[in-house]
């Protein structure tokens, strides 16, 4: 999967390269003062438009914070996941979004709340993490951890309704994003592991349904 040296190589320095409040320090280059907020785009320019497993961390993270709860926000994230997701799968070297999800715009004061509540865990995964069990985040087995985050994110826009339930499926995608950033088998190991459950629970209300 394609990376940016450029990129921020940890949770925290990503939510900083989010914060609206702080100056960039990731690949991108800032556009403007981030006083409206920043669109997607704007936020995949600030850690790297080829750093894959970065951009997958952006909408898994708003996910896990408690935007998750604004009406179309699973879907959009959904959405944005999959695209990531199909052109790292298939080798692209640089990402592309379409427009219509590029320009949504996340307001300052979401980007703010959403960094805040995700600084404590992110500097906690971050102390914890290191180069482990490298080969489960390398080629060809990515394509296996793409393919599972693309499983449950198509999943989302189906399950508008339980927002908390897409928190915790993209608490899986976000460890296994940050895992391929990284090279960490076991944070690996532990996104599958989040993100078996919450198929497993997708197969248990289709089969109630039927």
């Amino acid at each position: 999967m394609t990376s940016d040296p450029r990129a921020p190589r940890s949770l925290t320095s990503l939510l900083d390269a989010l914060d609206p409040d702080m100056p960039t320090t990731g690949a991108g280059t800032q556009t403007h003062d981030a006083q409206d907020g920043l669109t997607i785009q704007e936020m995949l320019d600030r850690v790297g438009a080829r750093s894959f497993g970065a951009a997958l961390l952006i909408p898994s993270l708003i996910l896990v914070s408690p935007l998750s709860i604004i009406p179309l926000m699973p879907t959009l994230g959904g959405l944005v996941i999959l695209t990531i997701s199909i052109q790292a799968f298939f080798g692209r070297t640089h990402l592309w979004l379409p427009r219509f999800l590029a320009t949504r715009r996340l307001r300052k004061d979401q980007l703010t709340r959403a960094v805040a509540f995700l600084r404590k865990p992110a500097a906690c995964l971050d102390r914890n993490s290191r180069d482990r069990l490298r080969f489960l985040s390398a080629a060809p087995m990515d394509r296996i951890a793409l393919l599972a985050v693309m499983s449950v994110a198509a999943t989302w826009p189906f399950l508008e309704i339980l927002p908390m339930f897409t928190s915790v499926s993209a608490t899986g995608v976000a460890l296994i994003a940050f895992a391929l950033m990284v090279r960490d088998g076991f944070v690996l190991i532990a996104g599958y592991t989040v993100l078996g459950l919450s198929l497993s629970v997708v197969a248990a209300l289709i089969a109630g349904l039927f």
